[in-house]
């Protein structure tokens, strides 16, 4: 799931919110810093994919896959309460993704004891 969400925010995240928002901006500061958050954002999901996979392969389940079930579930609160704020339980459907990766880490560490 974690790297369900990096190449979702790599590849349809970039053509849905990425270019949309960049070509809006005029000031190319705020350009330049939305396409480092923009990046920041994708290499943290495909690290948080790698680490869960090659802790699982190693069964080394400890505090690093309880830390990424925490971010994802904080990631899920969060775009959960600006969803609805904005009308809707999928107006911003990426909630759903995220609350999935957090709730398989964390069965996956409970599961490993």
């Amino acid at each position: 799931m974690a790297a369900f969400c990096a190449a979702g925010h790599a590849i349809a995240g970039a053509k849905m919110f990425y270019q949309p928002i960049k070509s809006a901006l005029t000031d190319q500061l705020l350009a330049g810093v939305l396409t480092g958050m923009w990046h920041l954002i994708t290499v943290h999901f495909a690290l948080s994919a790698a680490a869960l996979l090659f802790l699982g392969m190693h069964g080394q389940q400890g505090v690093a896959v309880w830390l990424v079930a925490a971010q994802f579930a904080g990631y899920a609160a969060i775009y959960l309460t600006i969803s609805l704020r904005l009308g809707g339980v999928l107006k911003l459907f990426q909630w759903l993704p995220f609350a999935a990766t957090s709730t398989l880490a964390a069965a996956g560490a409970l599961a490993a004891g």
